[in-house]
């Protein structure tokens, strides 16, 4: 029954973020080359040769920039003297210390996602109140299905009908119950199935009840909604790994003298998807307080809000905010580097 498989759904949603990062897990492993398992040439390992071909052309430039300034009498920067053993060292065994570099990068930035949906506001955690959101639709949901039966009928029969609907709506709000323990929006659910209770059994049945059921595609626009954000969260994921092959190339790249070396760009745009990520989390999570709480109203605008319109919120604060936070921080601790290397040098 699509209800049900919807119930199901809604109820199991809080898990998504940290279910879609574990089943990238092995993927992750096998793609950088670091899973241990046997094979031929990974695609790592190709773009690790191409990132060495980008590394062997960039050093030219290297040499030839090294060379005018100790032709001119300048002294030689220590950095050029350390990046091409940076290069060397992250590149070599098919680029072995790259890929478990890039894994920890990942796996910092999934522990930062982690803590963030397990923070606590207004005494409940972010990951329990998004459940709740996700469980106060699918209960609505399931009640109004139960009840829409009974639309048609008139009389005795309607009354009859209406009493099987309210013992069936109050199965599923006690097993809900069960689940999330005593709620001000299962009290309110309840409240109103006690009033239209109270209703039947004096013996009529309000029909302004029937003008509360959901449309009939109200669980499919729900559950298309709810498979457009794990959609996304699948996409931050596969943009994260595609940006971490490109990591070869950019290492290799960054020997080139001119400019900002493409080592920095490529880990500005690896922080960006994860930010993306952060920024969907916190933002997810804060519109799940605003959706249990008894001043949110219907809580269906949580589907379209978290389905459609906190992707759109958290890549366009991922490419502003985040990127600006981002480059600060690279640039401020490349000039520390430099700073540095210049007192020792």
């Amino acid at each position: 029954m699509v209800d049900i498989s919807l119930n199901d759904v809604l109820i199991n949603g809080a898990n998504a973020a940290t279910e879609v990062a574990e089943s990238w897990d092995n993927t992750w492993k096998d793609v950088l080359g670091v899973s241990g398992s046997p094979g031929g040439v990974s695609l790592y390992g190709v773009l690790c040769w191409v990132g060495t071909l980008f590394a062997v052309g960039t050093l030219i430039f290297l040499i030839i920039e090294l060379y005018k300034d100790l032709n001119e009498g300048k002294p030689a920067v220590l950095t050029s003297l350390i990046w091409p053993l940076l290069v060397a060292f992250l590149l070599a065994n098919n680029g072995e210390w790259l890929a478990k570099s890039t894994l920890a990068l990942r796996d910092i930035i999934n522990q930062a996602n982690s803590q963030v949906i397990a923070i606590t506001m207004t005494g409940v955690k972010l990951d329990e109140l998004y459940q709740e959101a996700n469980g106060n639709i699918g209960l609505q949901v399931l009640i109004s299905n139960t009840m829409r039966g009974c639309q048609s009928l008139t009389g005795e029969a309607q009354i009859q009908c209406m009493n099987q609907a309210l013992n069936q709506a109050q199965l599923f709000v006690d097993t809900y119950t069960s689940i999330f323990g005593d709620k001000t929006w299962l009290n309110n659910i309840q409240g109103f199935l006690d009033d239209i209770g109270g209703a039947v059994t004096v013996g009529g049945v309000d029909m302004g009840v029937f003008g509360l059921l959901k449309p009939l595609w109200m669980p499919i626009v729900v559950s298309v909604l709810y498979w457009m954000q794990i959609a996304y969260q699948n996409l931050l994921e596969a943009s994260m790994l595609v940006t971490a092959l490109l990591g070869p190339v950019a290492t290799g790249g960054s020997l080139l003298p001119y400019g900002v070396r493409s080592i920095f760009a490529w880990l500005t745009g690896f922080f960006s998807v994860g930010f993306a990520r952060l920024c969907f989390n916190i933002i997810v999570g804060l519109a799940s307080v605003v959706a249990t709480s008894s001043e949110g109203g219907d809580p269906f605008w949580f589907a379209l809000f978290a389905g459609l319109l906190a992707p759109i919120l958290s890549f366009s604060l991922a490419s502003g905010a985040g990127l600006t936070v981002w480059t600060s921080i690279s640039g401020a601790v490349g000039k520390t580097v430099k700073t540095s290397i210049g007192f020792v040098s």
